[in-house]
């Protein structure tokens, strides 16, 4: 049984008014004149853009304020040429504070925010709307948004939250409400918005259930009409009114009573909610015991102004009970209407006073009779915070709800090629419907074409689709937006058969549907559907995450679909985390060939220890073996032991942070070197044929057929990065460019310092940045502190130039003489981390949902390139000798060697790369056996994993 509106417990107490306070209500009210008094139930209109203190809206904010004496301004949006135009939050401060300068008694100011203050300024947060986070089955999410919203309208200067919407949305036909609603199930409702309540109220603003005495079960926008509430009072006590009971409790501190006929409470059909003496009086102050304010909605509307003019609204709004007139169409025949009514005896002075003293109470709750402005110095400390943002879309991946999967494609897998059309068609006017879901989706896939449609600037007809061989997968993203005076939340039949066409092409298709949740029943032949029930930011953000496996599907819609699904419905999807797993122990059991064969090599002493990984289909095998020395006291190497990877810094690092500098257009590969190092064509002097120097291009360097030679130990010679830079430079070319390869330290330590002169930054900062953070290789650096060296083996013993044994810091010369970080070495990392990377290769450049270059940019520089008698990829070694590779790397096999013992192939061919790191020059760089060593490993690992193919090119 659901308690009766008369059985309605008193609302909780408020925050007491201090003692002070109350002497400044009662003091502030014995003061005004009538007018005065009047004046402060009137909260008309204001856009918070710039306006210059001249300008006719300016000096009518200031007429509303000296001369009406308004008790507060409601902020809104306007309509622009290409759509909905929000007010900017510094113009909005600014005013707000001129404008509580001007007055006598502090501005109560209001927006109405139920999607988060980014609903009427354009730098605050959006939230989504309330059905999304009804969808999300979590009603302290619900506290979360109201609680954020209020610390950020704030902040801005805005004490009074017009939300939440606590209508039950029972009606699929409802015009208006739809989104707005948290679900149909007035209990869900009541939890829901009960919780936004608090979180609004516990954090300094005021919050409002509206529309008493319920929205939701009409067919007609009060915007432009009065609707019809056709349910009896029986229906109206169990349905409608629970969630405004619910909202009592909870402290609400006002209720906002709608433009409705409600026959069951009002017999009289011209004589909407918001001006019943029966309802608002009656029902809300009488019988459900609300103490708190009554404010109108917005005097505009149609409900209202179709039945009566702007004074008698105003004076029927107060007879009936009501505090505030809110967002009068003409604020001063409002007030003239008032004034009359009180100088005839209609409304007598002790019913202004008893909604005077409400407001006043309200605005010294709110501090605002002892501070009334905006520290506009830390606004920007207060609004508009990340971590508003990350809760937001937090709250928004939690409501994606999926209704159909029929075919099982969602999720999608980045990891693929992947070539998307997307639909994108809005009911609405929207030029631009899915700008946040295109970015959204382009980083992820590998190609992605746009079409898009709306009701005014692009019309559907105008569109065609591609040829279906052109794409993989077609998107299809529906907007519906619940808008004021539109008068429906239909889809136009032309994009619906536009998408029907769409879904009819045979290809593999998704609906992402934004909006209205009863667009499903519309399009019975899609097999898969997700539906975000909010149309903004956030949420296009959560369904592409959810669509391609980022976040886990967990939704459930929270209305009935007649015909078509249930309340509650929604199929759970757990989130592809999109990284390496651990390979089962059979797989590991398999490679036991490669282990015993690593066991010999420690024995044979090749080098004292090591690790080797094993990456197969997206599985890991991580395979530590032997010791940090030959000592046989010396630590054991673990999974985790850091190693210096000596030249696979030139993949790693220098050859993946040129691949992003190129994709970001900041590099060509072609310009000369001379653009790019100044100081390079002075040099020319020095090389055979002074005409060579010019040739040379940072493609050459990547290629290594630059005619650079392969080494010199400029470390000798000089100390610190521009020393030995100087040296690199000025070294005399040994052959031809672009004639022939030879592999050359000096052309990696030059694209090392294109790199930081491109940035700005340090190559270690960049890589840093753009490839270890994103992808989480947090054992990947250069210069490891010294708290890290008990985890790193020694290297050389070198007794020639540092004199000591080499341990924790760079172990080639020239890089360690360039402070130890250079193009060509100096990288330490993990087997674990290598493995990351090379599985972000192999899944085309993105890991852990993290792009870091595309998969075309990777397929140009993977590209096998014969020069002269060699081959190379750009920055990679190809695996065309099986005398040093193995004789089972397919021909689209890439890799690279560290001097240090180290080693990294990657075969997309079939999906696996193979790690070694070890410490082979310990003692000495004289022990070379890793070199026999090497292809053994890699056959038998082909071998054990029944890989045995030898590629045409090696036979």
């Amino acid at each position: 049984m659901t308690p009766s509106a008369r059985s309605q417990k008193p609302s909780p107490k408020k925050a007491r008014v201090s003692t002070g306070s109350s002497v400044w209500v009662e003091s502030t009210l014995r003061k005004m004149t009538v007018r005065e008094k009047l004046g402060q139930m009137l909260m008309p209109y204001y856009f918070g853009v710039f306006e210059s203190t001249e300008s006719p809206a300016y000096k009518d904010l200031l007429h509303q304020v000296e001369d009406n004496h308004v008790g507060g301004f409601i902020l809104g949006t306007i309509r622009g040429p290409l759509g909905i135009e929000r007010s900017q939050v510094y113009p909005t401060v600014v005013i707000t504070n001129a404008l509580q300068a001007h007055s006598r008694v502090p501005l109560l100011i209001g927006a109405d925010f139920e999607s988060g203050t980014g609903m009427r300024l354009d730098e605050g947060t959006n939230f989504p709307s309330a059905m999304a986070i009804g969808a999300t089955d979590d009603p302290q999410l619900a506290y979360t948004a109201g609680k954020e919203t209020a610390l950020e309208a704030r902040a801005a200067g805005i004490h009074w939250i017009f939300a939440p919407d606590a209508d039950v949305n029972d009606n699929p036909g409802n015009p208006i409400i739809n989104v707005r609603a948290f679900g149909e199930d007035p209990r869900q409702v009541a939890d829901f918005a009960g919780q936004f309540i608090r979180g609004i109220e516990e954090n300094g603003a005021l919050a409002t259930a509206k529309h008493f005495p319920g929205h939701g079960d009409v067919t007609t926008d009060s915007h432009l009409s009065l609707p019809v509430v056709p349910d009896d009072r029986k229906e109206l006590e169990n349905n409608e009114l629970v969630p405004f009971r619910a909202a009592i409790s909870a402290g609400v501190s006002s209720i906002m009573p709608g433009h409705l006929a409600v026959p069951a409470l009002e017999p009289d059909a011209t004589v909407p909610a918001s001006l019943s003496r029966r309802i608002l009086t009656g029902l809300l102050r009488e019988e459900m015991k609300f103490r708190g304010l009554i404010v109108t909605d917005a005097m505009d509307m149609g409900g209202v102004t179709s039945m009566y003019p702007p004074d008698e609204a105003a004076i029927r709004a107060v007879e009936a009970g009501g505090d505030i007139v809110l967002q009068p169409p003409v604020p001063d025949a409002a007030l003239a209407g008032l004034e009359n009514a009180v100088k005839s005896g209609r409304l007598s002075e002790k019913r202004i006073d008893e909604s005077v003293r409400r407001i006043l109470q309200a605005k010294a709750r709110l501090g605002l009779d002892k501070d009334r402005l905006v520290d506009i110095a830390r606004l920007n400390q207060k609004f508009g915070l990340p971590t508003f943002a990350d809760d937001a879309q937090a709250i928004a991946d939690r409501g994606v709800t999926l209704l159909r999967n029929s075919e099982n494609l969602v999720p999608l897998n980045a990891a693929r090629e992947l070539r998307v059309l997307l639909v994108s068609l809005s009911a609405d006017p929207d030029a631009y419907p899915s700008a946040t879901l295109e970015s959204e989706i382009r980083w992820r896939v590998d190609s992605l074409k746009s079409l898009r449609a709306d009701t005014q600037f692009v019309n559907v007809s105008a569109l065609k689709l591609p040829p279906a061989d052109s794409y993989d997968i077609a998107i299809a993203a529906l907007f519906v937006r619940v808008a004021d005076r539109k008068g429906n939340v239909g889809f136009p039949d032309d994009q619906r058969a536009f998408v029907n066409q769409m879904l009819a092409s045979g290809k593999p298709s998704v609906v992402l549907a934004f909006g209205s949740p009863y667009l499903i029943s519309t399009f019975p032949g899609a097999k898969s559907w997700i539906g975000e029930f909010s149309t903004n930011d956030v949420s296009q953000r959560a369904a592409v995450r959810a669509l391609f496996g980022q976040t886990p599907i967990k939704g459930r819609i929270p209305v009935t679909v007649p015909d078509t699904v249930k309340r509650g419905d929604g199929m759970q999807v757990p989130a592809n985390p999109m990284t390496l797993e651990a390979a089962p122990q059979a797989l590991s059991n398999r490679l036991a060939p490669a282990y015993t064969l690593l066991e010999r090599a420690v024995a044979d002493g090749a080098f004292p220890g090591g690790v080797l990984a094993v990456g197969l289909d997206n599985k890991l095998v991580v395979h530590p073996f032997g010791r940090f020395t030959h000592d046989a006291k010396a630590a054991p190497v673990g999974t985790d032991t850091i190693y210096d990877l000596a030249s696979l810094t030139k993949p790693i690092v220098t050859t993946t942070c040129v691949m992003i500098l190129v994709q970001q257009k900041r590099l060509d590969l072609d310009a000369p070197l001379s653009r790019l190092l100044p100081e390079w064509s002075t040099a020319a002097q020095n090389d055979p044929n002074p005409a060579w120097r010019a040739r040379v291009t940072p493609r050459m360097l990547l290629l290594h057929d630059s005619g650079l030679p392969a080494h010199r130990d400029f470390y000798k010679n000089a100390k610190g990065h521009d020393g030995v830079l100087a040296l690199v430079v000025a070294e005399p070319l040994v052959h031809e460019p672009g004639k022939q390869i030879e592999y050359s330290d000096l052309g990696f330590i030059l694209l090392g310092e294109i790199v930081q002169r491109l940035t700005g930054e340090s190559l270690a900062e960049f890589a840093r940045k753009e490839i270890f953070s994103p992808l989480g290789m947090k054992t990947s650096l250069f210069n490891p502190p010294r708290a890290l060296r008990a985890s790193i083996p020694p290297t050389e013993n070198d007794l020639s130039y540092r004199k000591r044994l080499i341990q924790g810091e760079v172990h080639d010369q020239n890089a360690w003489a360039m402070g130890g970080i250079a193009g060509d070495a100096g990288l330490f990392s993990t087997a674990g981390d290598v493995a990351v990377f090379a599985q972000m290769i192999l899944n085309g450049g993105i890991y852990a949902h993290h792009r870091v270059v595309s998969r075309a940019t990777i397929s140009e520089f993977t590209a096998h390139q014969t020069i002269g008698n060699s081959a190379r990829t750009l920055g990679w070694d190809v695996a065309l000798d099986p005398a040093a590779t193995g004789s089972f790397f397919s021909t689209r096999a890439f890799g690279h060697y560290g001097f240090t013992g180290t080693s990294l192939w990657i075969d997309p061919e079939h999906n696996r790369f193979i790690i070694l790191l070890t410490n082979r020059v310990n003692p000495s760089v004289d022990n070379i056996k890793i070199r026999r060593v090497r292809p053994e490993l890699h056959d038998a690992i082909f071998e054990a994993l029944g890989f045995t193919s030898v590629p045409a090119a090696v036979q």
